[in-house]
C-alpha cells in the first residue's frame, strides 16, 4: 500500500544543463526515506499549466517539488495556489535567481533536503497583465536580452556575454509613463524592472530592497548604464542618482509605453512586446521551503 502522504515532482527536461536523471534519483530516493507517495510530471510546453493544477486537485499532495528555472517555478506556483501545498525549488535552469534569492545554491541533493525541509516561508507574487511573477520581470533592455538569448545557438557564461553585447548595440531609450498611487513619473528609460526578489540568476543584486514577504513590489527605473550606480546596487545601497536610477516600493502600477513598443520578459520567459503593463501584488500567494 501507498502512504497517505503524497508529493508531486515537477521537472522541466529542457531547463539548464543538469542531467534530469540525476533529478529523478534523488528525489526518488528521498522521498521514500520519508515515506512520500511521489507522483512525477514532465513539462511539455502545453497546457502544463492546466495539467500541473488537475494533478495537485486530484492526488492533493502535501508538497509540490519544481526542477526547472524561474518561469518553471511560476509557473507551477500559478498551478498550486490556493492549495494547501508547500513548494519546494530544485534549481536546475539556466537562471535560477529565485533559488539564489532564497539561499539555495548548493548541490542537488542539498537543494532537495530543503525542498523536503521544516522551514517554510511565506512568500508575495506580482500579477502583471494576468500573468504571475515570482521573481523579476522587466521591460527594456534585459528582456531584449532574454529574447536574444532564448534565440541564440550558444549556452552558458560565454554565449551570455556574446549576447550581452550583441544586444547593447541593438537596444535603444524608450520613452515611459509610470502611474502610481503616489505619484506618475514620465521619463526617457533604459529599462523598468518590476522587482518582487532581488536577484537576478547571474547572482547581480538588482534590488538590494527587495523582500518577497513585505506586501510590496519595487519598480527599478534606470535611464542609462552607469559605473558607479551598478556600483552602489551591488554594494547593497539604494541611495542612487535620481537623474540616473531611481527605485521605488509600490503595492500596484502601471506603465505605457509611449513612443513605441518594448520588450517584455517574466522570470526568464520572454513574453513580446508591449505598450502597456498593469502589475498588483497578490500577498501571500504561496508558501516555499528555505533553507
Amino acid at each position: 500500500m501507498f502512504s497517505e502522504r503524497k508529493v508531486l515532482l515537477v521537472v522541466n527536461p529542457i531547463s539548464g544543463d543538469v542531467d534530469k536523471d540525476e533529478v529523478f534519483e534523488i528525489v526518488i530516493e528521498s522521498a521514500a526515506a520519508r515515506g512520500y507517495d511521489l507522483r512525477i510530471y514532465t513539462t511539455t510546453g502545453e497546457h502544463d499549466l492546466e495539467t500541473i493544477r488537475e494533478m495537485v486537485g486530484n492526488i492533493k499532495p502535501e508538497r509540490v517539488l519544481v526542477a526547472g528555472g524561474d518561469g518553471t517555478i511560476s509557473l507551477s506556483a500559478e498551478a498550486v495556489q490556493g492549495a494547501d501545498v508547500i513548494m519546494g525549488i530544485i534549481p536546475v535552469g539556466s537562471a535560477n535567481g529565485l533559488a539564489m534569492d532564497f539561499g539555495i545554491t548548493g548541490s542537488l541533493a542539498e537543494a532537495v533536503e530543503v525542498a523536503f525541509g521544516d522551514k517554510i516561508v511565506g512568500i508575495d507574487a506580482v500579477c502583471i497583465n494576468n500573468e504571475i511573477s515570482l521573481h523579476l520581470a522587466d521591460v527594456g533592455l534585459n528582456a531584449l536580452l532574454v529574447k536574444n538569448y532564448e534565440n541564440s545557438d550558444t549556452r552558458g557564461k560565454l554565449g551570455y556575454a556574446r549576447e550581452m553585447l550583441k544586444t547593447l548595440s541593438e537596444h535603444e531609450n524608450f520613452l515611459v509613463r509610470i502611474t502610481t498611487e503616489e505619484e506618475v513619473i514620465e521619463t526617457d528609460v533604459l529599462i523598468v524592472i518590476i522587482a518582487n526578489a532581488q536577484k537576478y540568476g547571474t547572482g547581480v543584486t538588482i534590488n538590494p530592497a527587495g523582500d518577497m514577504s513585505d506586501g510590496r513590489f519595487e519598480l527599478v527605473i534606470a535611464k542609462k548604464l552607469d559605473f558607479i550606480e551598478t556600483a552602489k546596487i551591488l554594494a547593497g545601497s539604494t541611495d542612487f542618482n535620481p537623474e540616473i536610477m531611481r527605485v521605488i516600493s509600490v503595492e500596484k502600477a502601471e506603465i505605457e509605453c509611449l513612443d513605441k513598443e518594448a520588450h517584455f520578459q517574466i522570470d526568464g520567459e520572454y513574453k513580446g512586446l508591449v505598450r502597456n503593463l498593469e502589475a498588483h501584488i497578490l500577498k501571500d500567494y504561496i508558501k516555499v521551503a528555505v533553507p
